[in-house]
C-alpha cells in the first residue's frame, strides 16, 4: 500500500480518474487512468526533483494533490481514520500512532509537500516507522525507545532554560555554558552535542515542552 491508496481509504473517498495510458512520476507504477501532471499541480509546485520520469499521475497518486489539507496540516492517517493535529498534540501522537497502515505527517506552515519522498513509506509498525515533517526533504525514522530517551533529554534541558533554538541545533550559547558551569550541568551539554544533525532529534525538539507535550 502507498501512501496515495492509504490517503483514498482513511478519506472514504475514490481517486480521480484520468485516461492516459503511461508511467506514474510519483510511484512509478503503469498505469491506465493517467491524469495529466498539470491537471494536478500548479505552476508553484516546489517538488519536481521528488518525482520519478513518467508522463501521468496514476489516480491514487493524484488523489494526494486533491486536497490543499494534505499539504497545510498536520495529519495521522490509517484506513480507519483520517484526522489533523495541532503541534501541541503531535509527541501524543508519534508515540501513540493508530494500528498499521498508517502515515504521520507534520507541516508547520503548509507550503511544501515533504510527504513526496514518503510515497511507499506507510508504516507497518508502531514502534520503528518513517514519518514526514515539513522541514525535511526524507523520511525520518522514528525509534521509540531512542525517542523516548531524547524526549527525556530535551525536556530535561527545558527546564535548566535551554532553548528550543539551541537544542535543535545542539550547538549552545556561551552564556549557556556559563551557566552550565555554575549549575553543574556541562556533561549535559557535552551530550547534547552528539545529537546534531540528527533528524529525529530535530522533530523531538519541535514537539517537546516543559509539560510533555508539543508547543
Amino acid at each position: 500500500m502507498n501512501l496515495g491508496e492509504l490517503l483514498c481509504l482513511a478519506t472514504k473517498q475514490e481517486p480521480p480518474k484520468g485516461n492516459i495510458t503511461g508511467i506514474c512520476v510519483m510511484c512509478g507504477q503503469e498505469t491506465n487512468a493517467g491524469i495529466p501532471l498539470k491537471n494536478c499541480v500548479s505552476d508553484n509546485f516546489m517538488g519536481w526533483n521528488s518525482l520519478f520520469a513518467g508522463n501521468c499521475m496514476c489516480p491514487h497518486c493524484a488523489f494526494l494533490f486533491s486536497d490543499q489539507v494534505f499539504r497545510r496540516k498536520s495529519w495521522v492517517a490509517s484506513p480507519e481514520e483520517f484526522r489533523t493535529f495541532k503541534n501541541v498534540e503531535a509527541s501524543e501522537i508519534l508515540f501513540n500512532p493508530p494500528n498499521p497502515p498508517f502515515f504521520i505527517y507534520i507541516a508547520k506552515i503548509g507550503q511544501r509537500q515533504s510527504w513526496l519522498c514518503c510515497i511507499d513509506r506507510v508504516a507497518g509498525n508502531r514502534n520503528r516507522y518513517f514519518l514526514s515533517h515539513e522541514h525535511y526533504d526524507v523520511p525520518i525514522l522514528f525509534e521509540r525507545d531512542k525517542a523516548e530517551g531524547m524526549l527525556s533529554k530535551i525536556l530535561e534541558s527545558l527546564s535548566l532554560g535551554i532553548s528550543k533554538t539551541e537544542l535543535r541545533s545542539c550547538v549552545f550559547k556561551m552564556k549557556t555554558w556559563e551557566k552550565a558551569y555554575k549549575e553543574g550541568f556541562t556533561d549535559l551539554l557535552r551530550e547534547l552535542e552528539g545529537y546534531k544533525q540528527n533528524l529525529l532529534w530535530e522533530v523531538m525538539v519541535d514537539v517537546a515542552n516543559r509539560g510533555g507535550q508539543a508547543d
